[in-house]
């Protein structure tokens, strides 16, 4: 394809929501940090996996334990921020710092204990229970696949 000379619909999508196929005998739960296996099907992501690509955050619950790979498929959520259980001892001093995947629901500062480093975010806030939610506050954006 030759360089532009009038306008082109490139069918641009803006992937603020991306959909990927989930892998075989998973179920996703809604909110949990995802990502792709080396077969590139969607996965909880989890430290003690190999060759994982973060992709964002679910948006929807999808219980694929029943079927293959790709079988069902799953929204992600490709920005924005989300409160995760603190698996280390975040503090104030550490906001925008590099925030590290444990499990889909558990993140930490740092890379002690972890067979897998895999970055998900920065830490934006420590929420407290006045917030409704106590954990840490990721902006996964700059870290997002």
């Amino acid at each position: 394809m030759a360089a532009l000379s009038t306008a082109y619909e490139a069918k641009h999508r803006p992937t603020l929501i991306q959909q990927y196929k989930v892998a075989g005998s998973t179920t996703i739960y809604k909110g949990a940090l995802v990502g792709v296996n080396s077969s590139g099907y969607l996965v909880p992501m989890a430290h003690g996996t190999a060759n994982l690509t973060f992709v964002g955050i679910a948006e929807e619950t999808v219980d694929n334990s029943d079927g293959s790979n790709g079988d069902k498929a799953c929204n992600v959520a490709k920005s924005g921020s989300g409160v995760y259980a603190d698996a280390g001892t975040a503090t104030q001093a550490d906001i925008c710092k590099t925030v590290n995947v444990v499990s889909d629901n558990e993140v930490q500062i740092g890379t002690l204990g972890l067979t897998n480093v895999y970055a998900v975010g920065v830490l934006v806030a420590l929420e407290t229970t006045s917030t409704g939610v106590a954990g840490l506050r990721v902006r996964i954006d700059t870290k997002v696949n």
